[in-house]
């Protein structure tokens, strides 16, 4: 099935989000603003451990050029727990972060 034209164009984002229980969730999009609203509202859209585990903060974040490096890197951190907890910096309220991302609309 060929990609939208919105799923090729760039750039491509690997984030890391913490959810309110404490875990920590790794997902990779081309458009933060439309995937963080669709974590956030729980729908069938959402990502399946998302829907279990409410997103709150948005504690990591690195933009790349292609679909692919984004998502070697994610499958990187998903791989290792190690790697993942280094990245953990400050948190963002996820709420904030779908704000700012809307303004640039």
């Amino acid at each position: 099935m060929p990609e939208s034209e919105d799923e090729m164009i760039g750039p491509f984002f690997v984030y890391i989000i913490e959810t309110a229980d404490g875990t920590y969730y790794t997902g990779q999009t081309n458009n933060l603003f439309r995937r963080f609203t669709e974590h956030t509202s729980g729908n069938s859209k959402s990502a399946r451990y998302l829907r279990a585990h409410k997103p709150e903060f948005l504690v990591h974040l690195e933009e790349f050029g292609t679909r692919g490096e984004a998502m070697k890197r994610e499958r990187r951190i998903q791989r290792s727990r190690k790697l993942k907890l280094s990245l953990v910096g400050p948190r963002r309220d996820i709420r904030e972060v779908i704000a700012s991302e809307k303004s640039y609309r």
